[in-house]
């Protein structure tokens, strides 16, 4: 039975209170992906989310259903309870991401009165939410202060994997890359040796290629190439709260992976002893990158002391390297030239 239109005058109230309810929220939630999580690829996420449940309601009127004077919810109205307090940051997600889940609930049913054809796109909206969720509440590790990231491996001539190690963080590298070919067994003992180390110095620890390895070691995340599990597989694996880093050497490349990850190695930037394969890319096209990329950036690939500062000047986040570090007569002594290069130093 069609409504009456008292009844259609009630719904868009209801539409156009839930509407708002879900948009205040989901911005609010968007805020604290930015900037207290410092995960703008989340904030990107949840910012498409909100456009996509305001863009789906755009074709109802409802403003003209409004009557603030006459809501029993408003602030000043003799019904409107005690606003609750917010304990923690935790707290106020949460509490923000419920109001968001039930509003966009409430626009499911009422909708349903007014335009079959607006449910599926706020289904859509409330699953999406559904699976941002984890990430949001997830307390991932921070990388705001590891802007050197050495790649560990094995290779003649190098020390051993614990004293590569030692002598990164000893310099006051916060984010190493275990980057070993070999047995499964040999590659989750040497991730599980090195987790410990790591974390008695507040650094991270990332796994290359195995989100598998990555999860049983303990490590804080895993690096991805592109030939390697995709980043939101690699996500399914490792969990949410771990880190998720992958490779991108083109747009296309950072296009495919970006939504997913928590940072991105890009290079070659210049001649690489590493992959000697690979053409250089110059800092120009970071730049071009950086200026669009809601996720950190390692700029990789032929870096040095000399180099890094230009490639952070560029918009990189921090820059990554193997040879330069892990080649050197003094290891240690490469490696806190990096890092004082970038302005830091031991913790």
């Amino acid at each position: 039975m069609p409504l009456s239109p008292g009844e259609r005058e009630r719904v868009l109230r209801v539409v156009d209170a839930d509407r708002n309810r879900a948009l205040e929220a989901l911005r609010v939630v968007e805020e604290h992906a930015r900037f207290v999580r410092g995960a703008a690829a989340l904030a990107g996420r949840v910012q498409a989310l909100r456009r996509d449940v305001a863009r789906a309601l755009a074709g109802l009127v409802t403003h003209g259903a409004r009557d603030v004077a006459g809501d029993p919810g408003r602030p000043d109205a003799p019904s409107a309870g005690e606003q609750p307090g917010r304990g923690s940051l935790a707290d106020l997600l949460g509490a923000n991401l419920s109001r968001a889940k039930e509003a966009l609930r409430v626009l499911e049913e009422y909708t349903k009165l007014l335009d079959p054809a607006l449910v599926a796109p706020l289904v859509a909206a409330r699953y999406a939410l559904y699976a941002l969720e984890p990430d949001l509440l997830a307390a991932r590790p921070s990388l705001a202060g590891a802007r050197v990231l050495v790649i560990l491996g094995e290779r003649a001539g190098r020390p051993p994997l614990a004293e590569q190690a030692r002598a990164c963080l000893e310099a006051g590298v916060r984010l190493l890359q275990l980057r070993v070919k070999g047995p499964d067994r040999a590659l989750l003992e040497a991730a599980r040796a090195l987790v410990g180390p790591c974390e008695a110095a507040g650094a991270l620890l990332v796994v290359n290629d195995r989100p598998d390895v990555a999860r049983l070691a303990g490590a804080h995340g895993v690096h991805v190439g592109h030939d390697d599990l995709p980043p939101a597989e690699a996500r399914r694996i490792v969990g949410p709260g771990a880190l998720v880093g992958a490779s991108a050497h083109d747009e296309a490349e950072l296009a495919r992976v970006v939504e997913h990850v928590d940072y991105v190695g890009f290079g070659t930037l210049f001649p690489s002893p590493t992959k000697p394969e690979l053409g250089a890319q110059g800092l120009e096209r970071l730049r071009a990158l950086a200026a669009t990329c809601p996720a950190p950036i390692y700029g990789i690939g032929g870096v040095t002391a000399e180099t890094a500062a230009l490639v952070v000047a560029a918009g990189a986040h921090g820059v990554a390297v193997s040879s330069a570090v892990l080649d050197a007569p003094d290891p240690a002594a490469a490696a806190r030239r990096l890092v004082e290069a970038l302005g830091q130093g031991p913790a």
